[in-house]
């Protein structure tokens, strides 16, 4: 036999196998009928079973044609559903700006939406470092979409939690970026198939601007403003264990990476200016989302701040004299940055506030810092780790260690 009839029967042996994963894999279904979605599921399958029974009788089987398959990741989905209890949709879409966001599985009546990831680990982490075809999302694009679009449809007034599962495993450089970012990840760590990957892992990140050391002037936005008044920057880190993830990897990192010391070190010597619409804004979350000392401590901070208009200029601050490292990086008239997916509408005012006032932004925002940059503009930013206000949650969600 020769070399190319030996693949040809390899590539037979193949459909022929993928074709009963198929089938086996309806058969399996038949139990969810009733599950919302699970219809639409099944239509997907019998879709790719007759393309690959179409292919496997005109003999004009490709490699390609199995290696595109979705079948692949249908297999992974129903094995994760057979483990996970109290679903209740498969496939559901959202609307998130002017696209759909699918989420494989809605569990615990909402508060749980799980992706399913069956993906090789080492092309997740080669996808990431942009190697790939025009157009394909890295995991870490798509795990933004989800914490994006699970923020538009909160339920029982919560956040819908993200988890990840990896069905052949992720890399644990990839694992742990994703869980900064507030995915809860399941699956095998996987060492060595993601080292050449780079994220930062300081206080600061990559986006912070550099040559900044000469301004005076800081804008507080009001990430920073939740994070300075934080009881987990406030001495609570090593102190609790929470029942929600991002809270406990917060806490984790507090204690590694503390976000106050850095900002009291870089607001040393330089005046602290925030807009009216920050200051607002910090406040309402403030009074509703914090415990009774970080309110007092919110308080006692606004104190120390210059707080302007909106709209306020260079000319309204203490030190009014035009600084020329701005004239290179700021937000002119003629630039624009339309609102939507990062660029919320309260951050173009605070950003553009601290640009007219030609302050550093001091920001955890970093979706909008990178969006802006992705569009050629270039805020003159320090970027440090998100802090989540604690304190009710610290006496709810929460044990002592």
């Amino acid at each position: 036999m020769s070399v190319v009839q030996e693949i040809k029967e390899d590539l037979i042996g193949s459909a022929l196998s993928k074709i009963e994963e198929a089938e086996n894999l309806l058969d399996s279904l038949k139990c969810y009928d009733d599950l919302d979605g699970m219809q639409k599921l099944s239509r997907k399958i019998k879709q790719e079973l007759n393309f690959l029974k179409k292919i496997y009788k005109s003999s004009s089987i490709k490699k390609e044609h199995l290696q595109c398959s979705n079948l692949t990741h249908f297999s992974a989905l129903v094995g994760v559903l057979r483990n996970t209890e109290n679903c209740q949709c498969v496939n559901k879409p959202f609307n998130l700006d002017d696209r759909k966001i699918v989420v494989d599985m809605i569990c615990d009546g909402g508060l749980l939406w799980i992706k399913v990831v069956a993906r090789n680990p080492k092309s997740l982490s080669q996808i990431c470092m942009g190697n790939a075809g025009y157009g394909v999302r890295s995991i870490l694009d798509q795990a933004e979409e989800y914490l994006d679009c699970a923020q538009l449809y909160p339920c029982l007034f919560q956040t819908p939690q993200i988890r990840f599962v990896f069905a052949n495993g992720i890399g644990t450089k990839l694992c742990s970026k994703l869980e900064s970012m507030g995915i809860v990840v399941e699956g095998e760590r996987l060492d060595n198939v993601d080292d050449n990957l780079e994220f930062d892992i300081n206080p600061t990140s990559e986006l912070s601007s550099g040559n900044t050391s000469r301004i005076r002037k800081v804008n507080l936005d009001v990430s920073t403003l939740l994070a300075y008044t934080s009881s987990v920057t406030n001495g609570s880190c090593m102190k609790y264990v929470f029942d929600v993830p991002v809270l406990n990897q917060q806490a984790e990192w507090e204690c590694v990476r503390p976000v106050k010391t850095l900002l009291d070190a870089f607001f040393k010597d330089k005046k602290l200016y925030s807009c009216e619409t920050a200051i607002e804004s910090f406040r309402e979350i403030l009074h509703v989302v914090g415990g009774p000392n970080e309110i007092k401590r919110g308080e006692d901070f606004i104190e120390t701040i210059t707080v302007l208009p909106d709209d306020a200029t260079v000319e309204d601050t203490e030190d009014h004299e035009d600084n020329e490292f701005f004239n290179s990086v700021q937000f002119t008239p003629d630039k624009s940055l339309p609102i939507g997916g990062k660029v919320k509408e309260r951050s173009l005012i605070i950003f553009k506030f601290g640009d007219r006032i030609q302050a550093v932004t001091v920001t955890s925002n970093d979706g909008f810092v990178r969006a802006a940059k992705q569009q050629g503009i270039h805020f003159v930013v320090l970027v440090h780790e998100s802090r989540a206000l604690t304190e009710q949650k610290e006496t709810t969600k929460a044990r002592l260690k």
